[in-house]
């Protein structure tokens, strides 16, 4: 009977233990997921309004500490293509190219900044 009650004891203290770091996880991730649903709309609405978006890859969210903007939270990369059409000898074409930019949002993921980078 002691025995049981030591493991018992002894889950619930491991439990406790272990709960709010699942927690913290599952914040993170929808947090995550709500600012990658924000820059979809901002780039398929803002950036390249008429032509054909697919996401590939985001980043990891991350903490924004800057002395300069306290208006900046978070930011965020994101890798994505964008379909434009070309017109080769009177034939249009669709040439997907890469894109690579740095979101900066606030704390309510509403994307204040963009930043391109190059791929090739």
């Amino acid at each position: 009977m002691i025995i049981l009650k030591i493991i018992f004891m002894r889950s619930i203290l491991l439990l406790a233990l272990i709960l709010p770091l699942f927690t913290a996880a599952q914040i993170n991730r929808s947090a995550r997921e709500f600012a990658s649903e924000k820059i979809q709309e901002y780039v398929s609405a803002k950036l390249f309004k008429s032509l054909s978006y697919k996401p590939i890859s985001f980043g990891q969210l991350k903490e924004y500490n800057s002395k300069g903007n306290s208006e900046i939270a978070w930011t965020i990369e994101h890798k994505f293509e964008i379909a434009d059409t070309k017109k080769f000898s009177d034939q249009r074409t669709s040439v997907p190219k890469e894109y690579k930019f740095q979101f900066y949002l606030d704390d309510k993921m509403k994307v204040l900044r963009a930043e391109s980078y190059f791929t090739y």
